[in-house]
């Protein structure tokens, strides 16, 4: 097992060893993991393994990594001494995604979860992943994939890219934006001026979404503890 210093923190890169053959829920992660770059042990639990106890999804997913299909790490949570665990696909994970079973494109498939400060915040953009239907998953796309669809480059513009986008089962396109607390009042107004037009969810603590519509977010509002999970959902 080898440890990659990245951004100051360890980042897990097992050593690949011959993989068993891939189960149907195993792939069915790994497009999870192509379509929404890093998720948390949370999610992957909640949406494989809801009955189970933590051990048991974990030690597949420890299998996963160690044939070099995905990589974890733990990164700081919303609150002072909380970690969460992540997932992102590993380089024979990336090779499976980008084959002839996952058909992805390779410019739009990553291997690492991002930089540290931006881990959390796609983590909850994913949040509204697992409440789409399996038609509308199949659109969804991260912000990083929006950019390189629309081939925007930071600084060109000053066009604001959404965190994710999918199309709706009824065929419109839906912008999702999360803001985990750090948003300024002249950031808020901002992308709330670039996405008018288009409906957007937005992702935030609770208590949060009364911040965002005082300065110009409309849409929907998704609601999350700190601690994890999100708790409600306001239109």
């Amino acid at each position: 097992m080898a440890g990659l210093l990245f951004y100051g923190r360890c980042l897990t890169i097992a050593k690949i060893t011959k993989a068993k053959q891939l189960t149907e829920r195993d792939k069915a992660i790994l497009t999870d993991l192509a379509r929404c770059r890093v998720l948390s042990l949370e999610q992957i639990k909640n949406a494989y393994w809801p009955t189970a106890k933590e051990r048991t999804c974990l030690e597949r997913l420890q299998r996963l990594e160690k044939a070099g299909y995905i990589q974890s790490e733990t990164v700081p949570g919303e609150k002072p001494g909380i970690w969460v665990r992540v997932f992102c696909l590993g380089h024979q994970g990336k090779e499976w995604a980008t084959g002839p079973e996952g058909g992805f494109d390779s410019k739009k498939v990553f291997t690492h979860p991002g930089k540290w400060d931006e881990i959390l915040h796609q983590v909850r953009t994913n949040e509204i992943y697992y409440r789409l239907s399996p038609t509308e998953r199949d659109t969804f796309r991260i912000g990083d994939v929006i950019e390189v669809e629309r081939e925007y480059y930071k600084g060109s513009g000053g066009i604001e890219i959404p965190d994710a986008a999918y199309v709706s089962d009824s065929g419109e396109e839906i912008y999702v934006e999360a803001d985990v607390g750090h948003y300024t009042s002249a950031q808020v107004r901002a992308k709330a001026a670039s996405f008018e037009g288009t409906r957007t969810i937005w992702v935030c603590p609770a208590g949060r979404e009364r911040f965002l519509q005082r300065h110009g977010a409309r849409g929907e509002f998704f609601t999350h503890a700190l601690l994890g999970g999100v708790i409600g959902a306001q239109r």
